[in-house]
């Protein structure tokens, strides 16, 4: 069963249906990002506030624009791994900065809360999604044209190449 607390149960209900008008309304002025979008920003919201550890009920819960983009990144690896960057695309966000349209647009709706200091610059590019979702996927080795130890070059599929073994036979190889 789920340790998290039950009390406010009915509010969650309330919070979800105020959350799916307010998508609904966002997406009739502009469609620009997926339903999908919206919710998962709000699950990065979450997922940083867990990761920094302000579950406190006592302090109203805020993270910075980074914070939330950090959050944003961290959560898009583990739920989408190699494919982040594919499934955000689809659903029209492809920037840190879209992801602040996201924001700022459910803070406009009062779906989502802000300080005074917040502000859309605080979802400036501090990565492009490339870095963010690409380069952790990518070979350490960005040379693949280099022939590692114990393979040889061949237009086709690299081989094994096979090494002498005293008192053995190497196979024969293939006449071409």
């Amino acid at each position: 069963m789920d340790n998290q607390p039950q009390i406010g149960h009915n509010n969650e209900t309330m919070a979800h249906l105020s959350m799916e008008l307010a998508i609904a309304k966002l997406r009739q002025e502009n469609p620009q990002f997926a339903p999908a979008a919206y919710h998962f920003v709000r699950r990065a919201l979450d997922h940083s506030l867990r990761q920094l550890k302000r579950a406190d009920a006592a302090r109203p819960a805020h993270v910075s624009g980074k914070e939330l983009l950090e959050g944003f990144r961290d959560l898009a690896l583990e739920e989408f791994g190699p494919m982040a960057k594919m499934v955000l695309e689809d659903w029209g966000v492809t920037r840190c900065a879209e992801v602040g349209e996201i924001v700022f647009q459910l803070v406009s709706l009062g779906v989502l809360g802000k300080s005074e200091d917040d502000r859309m610059d605080d979802f400036a590019e501090l990565w492009s999604f490339s870095e963010a979702f690409d380069i952790p996927f990518r070979p350490r080795d960005e040379d693949s044209s280099r022939i590692q130890p114990g393979m040889r070059n061949s237009p086709t599929a690299p081989t094994r190449t096979t090494r002498k073994r005293p008192g053995k036979s190497p196979a024969p190889s293939p006449k071409g």
